[in-house]
């Protein structure tokens, strides 16, 4: 199959070591923010590869935090915890 214009931008090329293991171009893991230790999703769609890069718990957090509301005079306890995710359902 030839190098059509679905290909994306390109930047720069991977070869696969003896053990199947391949390394990130810099420009890909800067403009993507990968640093080591980063976790990557793998899938497959037809003749494609596809790469992607998996939320850090801690952006996880940032995201959730304010996500649940309580008055703050009041401190949170497992019933009023429990009545707002009643209010959810």
């Amino acid at each position: 199959m030839g190098m059509g214009s679905d290909m994306g931008n390109n930047m720069g090329k991977i070869e696969i070591d003896e053990r199947g293991r391949l390394t990130l171009p810099s420009k890909v893991r800067k403009k993507l923010g990968i640093k080591t230790g980063d976790k990557l999703t793998v899938t497959t769609n037809s003749d494609k590869i596809i790469l992607y890069k998996k939320p850090s718990k801690e952006i996880i957090f940032k995201e959730l935090v304010g996500c649940i509301k309580i008055p703050s005079e009041e401190t949170p306890t497992p019933e009023s915890i429990k009545k707002i995710w009643k209010l959810k359902e």
